[in-house]
């Protein structure tokens, strides 16, 4: 008898320290039961974030499900409506529902999650920071270049993508990704790395200055890479460069914008160089104007700038190109804030000209004034295009305003408001613009407009 006492004073002892149970692994009784800071949660072992979760999805399914109009537009909202039932995005405001006519006021009318769609005399963005349809699979970063096809899309560069935007918002991939490197391919196997200037080429495909590739691409529209001219790399060893010569033997730094001439002929950007280059169509690269990058040497003016024969002719961060049918090229220049232009036919070697602006200081710091000619000032003006006119649209990234030159240096605003660098949509007279990069004509004279620090792709409808 005493033995048996004994033994059980034994197994007592011992079950205050071990314990044998048949629980399944991750199931539980109490906290103890479970491992770390988990806590035991209706049998289970859980972790406190996961168990409040729990009670606050079991809380708001506890509430009351509502489905009713309050605003009596005849559109209900709630969460108890059913599924496939058209929704009410503002009930408060029977203005606002699915149906109604979308207004120019920086409101979605319709509730189809764009603002201003379809709205004369409005700005809207197209691209960038929505998160309807497809877009919120896809975000549009540092925009730089925009060019419209006449099929009903746009295509915009941004940090190593070309997208392509349809002009009810959807969106598509052409080619690139996130990466920045060099690769010829398809679609999103393609890389690049910041590409910029954007050009139609002659057999219906797109040139794409690829900046830091060093390089001009050519893409179809199907999305397929290409290298056109220059050695494409991202490599150090291959930058800092400069060269002439045939096709890939032909070195640039810094390719940012490209014009095409109606024989085919290309004029290049070539920014880091200070210099215009001109592409042949079999491929052989020249230099047309610039002397390359000048030291600042005291007494002698402005930071890289000096007029006259093309061989002499100093630029600062020329931005964009264009070309006329009479083969006058013209080019936006940042840093000397001035708009210049090239004949290839003046003289022995060509002349530059200052077509519009003047630097207030020897630094190259510009200013805000319409007028004509020197009156004029801008502040580092970058894309621009033709009108229907023949005059040139600019968009005065500084000034945070698009504005107009004519082919005599007139200079007039046209949307914005200088000091004003906002991102706002609505009237056009009350947008207004961050960092309008680069623009292009799209239909019944509309304009679209990369608005870089906004991250935005912009559509004036006048």
């Amino acid at each position: 008898m005493a033995r048996v006492v004994l033994w059980s004073c034994v197994l007592v002892f011992f079950a205050q320290f071990f314990s044998c149970t048949c629980r399944e692994k991750g199931t539980c009784e109490k906290d103890t039961h479970c491992e770390g800071v988990q806590v035991c949660f209706e049998g289970k072992c859980i972790t406190m974030k996961e168990r409040e979760e729990i009670l606050k999805k079991r809380e708001e399914e506890a509430k009351p499900k509502i489905c009713r109009d309050e605003d009596g537009d005849g559109v209900r909202a709630g969460d108890g409506c059913p599924e496939g039932e058209l929704i009410d995005c503002n009930d408060d405001d029977p203005s606002i529902a699915p149906g109604k006519t979308e207004v120019c006021d920086a409101v979605d009318n319709n509730c189809d999650g764009r603002i201003n769609e379809g709205s004369k005399g409005c700005v809207q963005t197209l691209f960038g920071g929505a998160t309807w349809g497809n877009q919120k699979e896809h975000r549009l970063i540092n925009p730089t270049s925009v060019l419209y096809h006449q099929d009903g899309y746009v295509l915009v560069t941004d940090n190593h993508h070309l997208w392509k935007v349809h002009l009810d918002g959807a969106v598509e991939l052409l080619a690139g990704s996130h990466l920045s490197h060099f690769q010829n391919g398809s679609g999103a196997e393609v890389r690049f790395s910041y590409p910029q200037g954007l050009a139609w080429a002659p057999d219906g495909n797109v040139y794409v200055s690829d900046m830091k590739n060093n390089c001009i691409r050519k893409v179809t529209l199907s999305g397929t890479a290409s290298s056109v001219v220059g050695f494409c790399s991202t490599l150090t060893k291959y930058t800092n460069q400069f060269a002439d010569g045939q096709g890939e033997s032909a070195r640039f730094y810094g390719v940012v914008d490209t014009a095409v001439a109606a024989d085919g002929t290309m004029f290049v950007v070539d920014r880091i160089n200070s210099r215009i280059r001109k592409v042949t169509p079999d491929g052989m690269v020249t230099t047309i104007a610039g002397v390359g990058p000048v030291e600042v040497e005291e007494g002698t003016g402005q930071i890289g700038f000096l007029d006259g024969p093309a061989h002499e002719a100093r630029f600062n961060d020329p931005q964009s190109v264009l070309v006329d049918p009479k083969g006058l090229i013209y080019v936006s220049e940042s840093f000397n804030c001035r708009i210049r232009r090239i004949n290839p036919k003046k003289g022995e070697t060509g002349e530059v000209t200052t077509l519009c602006g003047e630097s207030d200081t020897n630094l190259g710091v510009g200013g805000f004034q319409d007028g004509a000619g020197k009156n004029a000032k801008f502040s580092f003006p970058h894309g621009m295009i033709w009108d229907q006119k023949g005059n040139i649209i600019i968009a005065d990234t500084g000034n945070a305003v698009i504005r107009r030159v004519t082919k005599s240096g007139a200079v007039r605003t046209l949307y914005g408001k200088a000091g004003e660098d906002k991102c706002i949509d609505g009237p056009i007279d009350q947008a207004r613009f961050q960092t309008p990069m680069d623009l292009a004509l799209g239909p019944d004279g509309s304009l679209f407009v990369v608005d870089t620090a906004c991250g935005r792709l912009r559509w004036i409808v006048p």
